[in-house]
């Protein structure tokens, strides 16, 4: 039976357990109380506001019977001695002590070390006797007696004992077992972050179910109160914060209010000051966090209403995983409520099935989770795999496309070079017969047009004879049938040569050509062939583009990275968007001057295509109305020999 009525009280005494024998009890400065009697205020901010002592006493009377009786107090972190006391058949005082919490100071100020006791067996064959109980507060903010004091048969409390320490171990094993399960699954899943915020609820929730029921002084019985009491707090602390950082990454996914970051940074602060701070604080400080503690709560509670109606109404996938949050909210919101209007016992295998119950409710929303997100990621690779057979097939009809192209580029190579050296036999002979008509060589012509006539047929056929000979070129080079000498070239020599034979196009545009060379060039290792018609190229292009009374600058020089042929004209220029296409096969930028003296355009196409065969680049740099500067650079593998490169001025 439950002992809440005819207790009686002497506030800021330890009375001696004799003197209070039979109706002892109650007389003198005694006041009438009921259990529980709790001294301090329930908001407080003063460590002290519970701190004192007081002695209990409380006549029982047993049933006459042969049974034994116990008796089981809870919590006692304020009770420092349990005494019974009874009348001897002379009238002197028979005394038992039935439990002892350290030495009691002669002043009554002690520190409780170990308020966890385990059932308390009453003298047995004695019926009637007084039941004393000294109290001493000082280490929490409220003192007293916390609980009502139970009263029954020995087996039966043996009975509740066992399960009171069963039923928390069996807790504490789950709720690790669930959090280290949540870490495991997390890793292997790479979604970690809502697997670390469920493990570290669960394993929260281990720690505080062990402290909370006293099951650390079973393995340590020497372990400090004030220590108990800071860390079953900084259980709490890490519970609401892991408990709402997975709330809002189950339901809220994604960008944060400001009052989670606030709720987070409260909760963080409030871990710092348990963890660092408290062992610094006289013993009992962290209790003084319980109130802000509760608005914490209330806060993460409206805000767990918030995320659960968002998710419903914003996000109907996740509606699943709200109802079970909801659930495990109210089981253990009506449970506080219930225990505190005195419906249901606040007894702690009761809170401990209801944590089992709210744990797994989340578990279940987790799962919940865990297979929609499974689902989703077996359908994405479902579609990721239809969308790879899909690019295997379109990438083997490009490798078939490629092939056809491949073998039609070599086809049109193989026609290109063969029809063009068709073309060079007969374009010979019209280009030598009219030459030799031109000039008259066997007599003179009928009439002076012919002459004429021989001349324009003979530099028709020059030209075209040039662009045949750069399209069998490009079409060896593309059929990979096109060899590279290894001639020992003077680059300075070969520059003077084409600009001698340049000379007259130049003076007929009226430009004026410079070479600058750097003293003691190195040679060349190419084919010479290629790097004249490189140079023809280049500088025609510079004679053909120009302004009237323009100029040509040819430079020649070598360094450590090779050699360099610069040139540089003063011409038309080329637009920085029409670039491209000017070094596309047979681009032409769209301006009447290039218009009417391009040729195809081929000319500098097959340029960079004859220096890279050298290993070497092209660089065109052009700007409109400025001109255009041509740079080539030959690897320094290319040089035949090394000498100090001295610039020219």
């Amino acid at each position: 039976m439950k002992l809440d009525g005819g207790w009686f009280v002497y506030r800021d005494q330890i009375v001696t357990p004799g003197s209070l024998m039979a109706t002892a009890c109650g007389k003198g400065s005694a006041e009438a109380v009921t259990a529980p009697d709790v001294w301090g205020p329930a908001f407080t901010a003063s460590l002290t506001s519970g701190h004192g002592k007081a002695t209990y006493c409380r006549e029982i009377i047993l049933p006459e019977d042969d049974n034994s009786y116990a008796f089981w107090m809870g919590t006692l972190r304020s009770v420092s001695h349990i005494y019974a006391v009874a009348e001897n058949a002379d009238g002197s005082p028979q005394t038992w002590l039935l439990f002892k919490n350290g030495e009691l100071e002669p002043e009554g100020e002690q520190v409780v070390a170990n308020p966890a006791t385990p059932m308390i067996s009453l003298p047995y064959g004695t019926q009637k006797f007084t039941l004393v109980v000294q109290l001493s507060n000082y280490i929490h903010k409220q003192g007293g007696m916390i609980e009502v004091p139970l009263l029954d048969l020995r087996w039966r409390m043996a009975a509740m004992e066992n399960r009171a320490t069963g039923l928390p171990s069996a807790l504490v094993i789950v709720l690790l077992f669930v959090g280290i399960a949540a870490l495991v699954m997390g890793y292997r899943r790479r979604t970690s972050r809502s697997h670390m915020f469920f493990a570290l609820l669960a394993i929260a929730a281990a720690v505080r179910a062990a402290f909370v029921s006293d099951l650390i002084w079973d393995y340590i019985p020497s372990f400090s109160l004030a220590r108990k009491y800071d860390l079953e707090y900084l259980s709490l602390y890490f519970i609401a914060l892991a408990y709402y950082l997975f709330v809002i990454d189950l339901l809220r996914p994604g960008k944060r209010l400001l009052v989670d970051k606030a709720i987070i940074g409260i909760s963080c602060a409030m871990i710092f000051f348990a963890t660092i701070l408290a062992p610094f604080f006289p013993p009992g400080t962290i209790t003084l966090t319980r109130e802000p503690v509760q608005i914490l709560w209330m806060s993460i509670i409206c805000m767990v209403i918030y995320s659960v109606f968002h998710a419903s109404i914003k996000t109907p996938e996740v509606r699943r995983e709200a109802i079970s949050v909801s659930l495990g909210g109210l089981i253990y919101g009506a449970y506080e409520i219930l225990s505190v209007s005195g419906v249901v016992p606040s007894s702690l295998e009761w809170s401990q099935f209801i944590i089992f119950a709210v744990i797994m409710m989340h578990a279940h929303a987790f799962v919940v989770q865990a297979r929609r997100v499974e689902h989703e990621r077996d359908m994405l690779m479902a579609s990721l795999e239809d969308t790879n057979r899909d690019l295997q097939n379109r990438a083997l009809a490009l490798d078939v496309a490629l092939r056809e192209a491949e073998q039609a580029s070599n086809a049109k190579s193989h026609f290109l070079a063969t029809f063009s050296h068709e073309l060079r036999t007969p374009l010979n002979a019209i280009i030598g017969f009219s030459e030799l008509m031109s000039r008259e060589l066997l007599g003179k012509l009928g009439n002076a047009l012919y002459k004429d006539y021989a001349r324009d047929i003979h530099n028709s056929g020059t030209h075209l004879l040039e662009l045949v000979d750069d399209l069998l070129d490009l079409a060896r080079i593309e059929a990979g049938v096109d060899d590279v000498k290894a001639d020992r070239i003077d680059v300075e020599a070969l520059a003077v040569e084409v600009m001698n034979i340049l000379s007259l196009l130049a003076e007929q545009h009226d430009v004026t050509m410079k070479l600058e060379c750097q003293k003691k060039l190195p040679q060349l290792l190419g084919d010479e062939r290629k790097i004249r018609q490189v140079l023809i190229n280049l500088i025609n292009n510079a004679i053909k583009f120009n302004v009237e009374k323009g100029k040509i600058n040819i430079a020649l020089s070598a360094n450590e990275a090779g050699l360099h042929i610069e040139v540089a004209d003063t011409g038309i220029g080329i637009a920085e968007a029409d670039l491209p296409l000017v070094l596309s096969r047979f681009g032409q930028a769209d301006s009447e001057r290039r218009r009417r003296n391009a040729g195809v355009g081929i000319g500098l196409p097959l340029s960079g295509v004859l220096v890279r065969q050298h290993g070497g680049d092209m660089e065109v740099k052009s700007k409109l109305g400025e001109g255009t500067r041509i740079t080539i650079c030959f690897p320094p593998e290319r040089l035949a020999q090394k000498s100090q490169m001295v610039d020219v001025g």
